[in-house]
């Protein structure tokens, strides 16, 4: 690994990578780093499928916590409620569980080891990602096994759901990640129809971008702005479809409007420190530096300082 930082992106948007960040310890390793969130505090929360799937670490890469070692099963995406509550979404348990920031279990959306029949609409074969409306209502991509988003309230009633296997407009393959903007409109990485979808609070179809390369997450971004990571194509990656990919593109960090224009990014699908090989998760600090959490032969957790 280089110990030198590297100036990736462009434009307004530049960073520099942190050689050598968030040293583990021995024996302990990254194994598919698939969510990473950042509280008010700057803890960030980086979900993986290790020995130790909840690693807690402040800005500087010092371990501070670790937990979910006795519940979590396979980590998805993770994400920060309005209160600090952590919030993380797990394939193979099929709920999303709301947690303290020291790993005290607060709530659960679904019924553990419970899946609901494959693309039945109803809650949860393998939920993907949560996201909160601007009333605390909480939106849950559902996912690998089923093509849905759900509304619950902040107690978890469900309110609503919409969505459906398929490729027109409000129908998802594989509804990979969610996210909420200041507005209250809500985004969704439809991955395998490599596309961001656009909706209102209450489910209506607003419009969608493409432009993206299987979407993985979206944040948005403090200015308004939306990080997209990117899984990308690989020659003989598996699609939703179950068809291998004829063509390539990399995967990378993508910095877009909320109208789809990019304004930054990088990725060239390598394992060179600073480029980004399996970009699945992106969490921004309160001073707009990025940990990036990679998985499939990446397997790993880079800090980007914003320049």
């Amino acid at each position: 690994m280089s110990d030198k930082p590297l100036r990736v992106s462009y434009g307004e948007y530049v960073y520099e990578s942190v050689p050598g960040w968030a040293p583990l310890p021995d024996g302990w390793e990254w194994n598919h780093v698939v969510g990473v969130a950042v509280d008010s505090q700057d803890r960030i929360f980086a979900y993986n499928r290790s020995d130790h799937p909840m690693i807690v670490l402040n800005k500087d890469g010092e371990i501070l916590d670790t937990w979910g070692e006795d519940t979590i099963k396979w980590a998805h995406h993770v994400e920060i409620g309005p209160d600090d509550s952590v919030w993380t979404t797990d394939n193979h348990d099929h709920t999303v569980r709301k947690w303290t920031t020291d790993g005290k279990e607060l709530m659960v959306i679904g019924t553990p080891d419970k899946p609901s029949p494959p693309q039945s609409g109803e809650p949860f074969n393998q939920p993907t990602d949560v996201a909160f409306g601007l009333d605390g209502s909480v939106y849950i991509a559902d996912g690998y096994g089923n093509s849905r988003i759900h509304h619950f309230t902040p107690q978890g009633k469900l309110i609503r759901s919409w969505g459906e296997r398929g490729t027109a407009p409000g129908q998802f393959m594989i509804p990979h990640s969610v996210a909420v903007d200041p507005t209250g409109l809500v985004y969704v990485c439809d991955r395998e129809n490599s596309r961001i979808q656009i909706f209102t609070p209450d489910g209506q179809y607003v419009t969608h971008w493409k432009g993206v390369h299987r979407p993985n997450q979206i944040v948005p971004g403090k200015d308004g702005s939306m990080y997209v990571t990117e899984l990308g194509f690989k020659t003989g990656m598996a699609a939703g479809s179950g068809e291998p990919n004829v063509a390539t593109h990399n995967s990378g960090l993508k910095i877009m409007t909320k109208t789809g224009q990019w304004l930054g990014g990088w990725g060239a699908s390598t394992h060179t420190h600073g480029d980004l090989i399996a970009a699945h998760a992106v969490g921004i600090d309160s001073e707009n530096s990025l940990y990036v959490g990679e998985t499939l032969e990446g397997a790993r957790l880079q800090k980007f300082v914003r320049i």
